[in-house]
């Protein structure tokens, strides 16, 4: 339940200047923010990210992750900070800039697991999900982020998936796909 609520965080510092969970200690934040470095990102795009969310089972089953949040946010030094320290990290960082707002983009996965994100500016990009997955009686969570480039006019699709079924599975992964 602390990885669930690690997003809930996660996304709450991404849009809030305040959150009702105040009970976890935060850390002070090491980057400001520099409105300059999003400015290629302000207003819409031509480009579309999409893509889908599933888990396959020890059992060799597929399950779709309906119902996940999905984030994308521009690669700047800001957002940088943000994955390294809590997503990398696990550390609560203090509540984001209420100017970083404007740029989170978030969706939930519809019930195939799929999640589309439209008229989005070329740049890079962190997509960023914690998928949701239970097997009998034993409910597991998992971090995915990986940073992404899209061309104008381009559609990114990208895969969040974890196969739990093979002894290696690097844990949740995201992968783009042309």
């Amino acid at each position: 339940m602390l990885v669930r609520d690690s997003f809930s965080l996660f996304v709450c510092a991404l849009l809030s200047t305040s959150c009702a969970l105040v009970d976890i200690p935060r850390v002070p934040r090491r980057v400001p923010f520099n409105e300059a470095d999003f400015a290629a990102y302000r207003g819409a795009g031509s480009s579309t990210v999409a893509g889908q969310v599933i888990v396959k089972s020890s059992d060799g089953e597929t399950h779709i992750g309906a119902g996940t949040t999905i984030s994308l946010l521009p690669v700047t030094s800001y957002t940088r900070e943000m994955v390294e320290r809590e997503i990398g990290n696990g550390e609560y960082l203090t509540a984001s800039d209420p100017r970083f707002q404007p740029y989170v983009h978030l969706q939930t996965t519809d019930d195939s697991g799929h999640f589309v994100f439209d008229h989005v500016r070329a740049g890079e990009y962190y997509v960023a999900a914690l998928a949701e997955w239970s097997f009998a009686d034993d409910t597991s969570y998992q971090w995915a982020c990986e940073r992404i480039a899209v061309g104008t006019g381009q559609t990114v699709r990208v895969k969040v998936s974890k196969d739990v079924h093979h002894p290696n599975s690097p844990g949740l992964v995201i992968s783009a796909l042309q």
